[in-house]
């Protein structure tokens, strides 16, 4: 008996040691919602309040943690929208603005096969630290979020603006990445942002989730 009781106890302690791993999963920092969004989320939100006027039915269904207004409310912060924001916790900030077809070419730009897509990711960085900023320490991947299709880098002069270079502190600046995609993976993406600066790695951040975007490509 005592036995038995002993290993029930061990097993508490390591269920109660793994929870407490897991309520404090680094972050890399949060997200800042476009207001558009926040503002119709916020409009279109039912009262669950003790003074809602819902019937009971109404309210499981709608104010229950598991609706999906409760869902989304949840979104983890590093699940973006186009046009979201993801404020690192050192102050530098990465907006993603736009998913658009490639309409217009250079002359020795890469056009792509009949049954690919050509898109351009526009995005914003924002350095809110107290450092110039080496735009080389971000990576950025494109992948498709319909079928999980592959994308492909493209080289494109016309329009575009390559990272590279050092951001000032206080300055935003707007960048470009091309890809193409198979017209079969259809047109939703995931665009991810990743960090490899010598003190993101060397202070851990590095290991919370990278922040992600979803959007179409239009």
């Amino acid at each position: 008996m005592h036995t038995r009781t002993a290993a029930l106890a061990t097993v508490a302690v390591l269920a109660a040691a793994l929870t407490a791993c897991g309520s404090n999963e680094p972050s890399q920092g949060k997200a800042e919602r476009a207001a558009s969004a926040t503002s119709s989320s916020a409009a279109s939100s039912p009262d669950c309040g003790p003074g809602s006027d819902l019937s009971q039915a109404d309210w499981v269904e709608q104010c229950a943690s598991d609706s999906p207004s409760a869902a989304a409310d949840e979104q983890p912060d590093t699940e973006l929208a186009v046009g979201d924001t993801f404020a690192y916790t050192d102050g530098l900030k990465v907006k993603v603005d736009s998913f658009r077809i490639v309409t217009s070419w250079g002359e020795y730009d890469d056009k792509p096969d009949a049954d690919q897509t050509p898109f351009r990711v526009t995005f914003t960085i924002t350095n809110g630290t107290k450092k110039p900023y080496d735009m080389d320490s971000f990576g950025y991947d494109a992948q498709g979020a319909t079928t999980g299709g592959q994308t492909e880098f493209l080289y494109v002069d016309k329009g575009s603006k390559q990272m590279a270079g050092r951001l000032a502190v206080g300055r935003s600046a707007t960048f470009t990445a091309e890809y193409s995609i198979a017209k079969s993976d259809g047109n939703e993406v995931l665009f991810t942002m990743s960090r490899s600066d010598d003190a993101w790695l060397e202070n851990g951040s590095f290991l919370g989730d990278d922040p992600n975007w979803t959007g179409t490509i239009k």
